[in-house]
């Protein structure tokens, strides 16, 4: 598949309306289509918690319901990735995003790999049961070094859950009440102890204190439910990984769940079955979409897309191209794909010598990497600068301007921009 269409593929799953190649011509005016639209089957089994919603996303929420697990170890940059998936008119600012995880519509903890994760509450029980022994297993080490283990794990996670039951506690206020049960501990130790006990489902993120985050009891945040088995649960997150980032790979979701390309082959598989076919390998390949390179999709999706580029073709989409989109560094486009990424990639990642510096987010236009952005936010002001790799076009000028406007309308303060010059075209 070229890289082209893989992109506006993806683009369109991720819920980033992309441009649809269309008979040669880039196609992105119909911005009101995207997964979020699709009218999505029941991707729930029979044991799961909740059922996921079909017909359009209306919430930040929703989104995370549908991605199963998003990224989210940089908080604020994470926000606008689920922002920016809404339609406009539906599209909330930081302050609105930072109300539904206070609320608990969503949650942040530690799931899959060691880093932070958005999950839906209705996930939360499975996903983390499903993944923690391989994270533990990840964290092995530093456990160890930390002294996070026997005696000290054991009598640390009582000292968190009593002092969560009492109140929504931040980090400080958990050093606080472990040093006075005898237990002392480093920050990179008390960070340790913290995701152990996210885990072990001990805790999960309560609401602000402040500028603070805290910690609340698991169970109060998370329904109760039964246990899944093993193999159910891993193919429901392979299908709901499909669902929102499809076409991708076996290679792909091994990297993105932390689980083996194994356990990705055979969780693809399954999904399949239990999908009844809507999750399938995307062309022939040998062993029947069984190499952990073979893309996979979801025919939903896919058949939505499809729908798309026919529409393009008819004329009824406008044409256009250009498409610029602010996306933070770890934003599921970007984090949902294992190495090298080539998808990402344009002639730019040749010659230009930044492109594994800072500024750290990237700026994409048409679903490739043309170079980066940061913002910097202070209390009643912001700034946006944008380090192009090469000069825009108009279109991409507007598209831009365009989306630095929704950047600032998301930030809720005043913004500058700074736009740096390209010496070369």
């Amino acid at each position: 598949m070229e890289f082209d269409e893989l992109r506006s593929r993806r683009l369109f799953a991720h819920g980033l309306r992309g441009p649809v190649t269309a008979g040669g011509a880039d196609v992105s005016k119909k911005a009101d289509v995207a997964v979020s639209d699709v009218a999505v089957s029941d991707v729930s089994g029979p044991d799961a918690p909740g059922r996921v919603p079909s017909g359009p996303a209306s919430s930040p929420a929703e989104l995370v319901r549908r991605a199963v697990a998003v990224q989210s170890q940089e908080y604020l940059p994470a926000q606008w990735g689920l922002a920016q998936r809404l339609p406009i008119e539906q599209r909330p600012d930081a302050t609105s995003v930072n109300s539904a995880l206070d609320r608990g519509e969503i949650l942040r903890t530690h799931v899959l790999r060691p880093t932070w994760h958005f999950l839906h509450p209705a996930d939360a029980r499975w996903v983390i049961g499903l993944s923690a022994e391989r994270v533990h297993r990840q964290n092995g080490g530093m456990y160890r070094r930390g002294g996070i283990e026997g005696d000290l794990a054991v009598r640390g996670l009582d000292v968190i859950a009593t002092t969560v039951a009492e109140r929504h506690s931040t980090r400080p206020e958990l050093h606080a009440a472990l040093e006075a049960s005898g237990i002392a501990l480093s920050g990179l130790e008390l960070g340790l102890l913290v995701m152990y006990a996210e885990l072990e489902r001990v805790i999960v993120s309560g609401a602000s204190a402040g500028k603070q985050r805290t910690y609340a009891p698991f169970d109060e945040r998370v329904p109760a439910a039964p246990e899944r088995d093993r193999g159910d649960a891993l193919a429901e997150l392979a299908e709901r990984f499909l669902l929102t980032r499809s076409p991708a790979t076996p290679r792909d979701f091994a990297t993105w769940s932390g689980f083996t390309v194994g356990d990705a082959r055979q969780a693809f598989a399954d999904a399949r079955d239990r999908s009844g076919g809507r999750i399938e390998p995307l062309r022939a390949s040998p062993g029947n979409g069984a190499d952990a390179d073979a893309l996979w999709h979801d025919a939903s999706v896919s058949a939505e897309w499809t729908t798309r580029r026919t529409d393009a073709d008819a004329g009824t989409t406008g044409a256009g191209g250009g498409r610029v989109d602010l996306l933070q560094a770890y934003d599921e486009y970007i984090m949902g794909y294992g190495a090298p990424r080539a998808f990402l990639q344009s002639p730019l990642h040749a010659r230009n010598p930044i492109v594994s510096e800072f500024p750290l987010h990237a700026l994409m236009i048409d679903g490739a990497m043309a170079g980066r952005w940061a913002h910097t936010v202070q209390a009643r002001r912001a700034s946006v600068r944008i380090v192009p790799w090469r000069r825009f076009t108009a279109a991409e000028a507007r598209s831009r301007d365009a989306a630095i406007a929704e950047v600032a309308r998301f930030l809720g303060v005043p913004v500058t921009v700074e736009i740096e010059r390209v010496s070369r075209a």
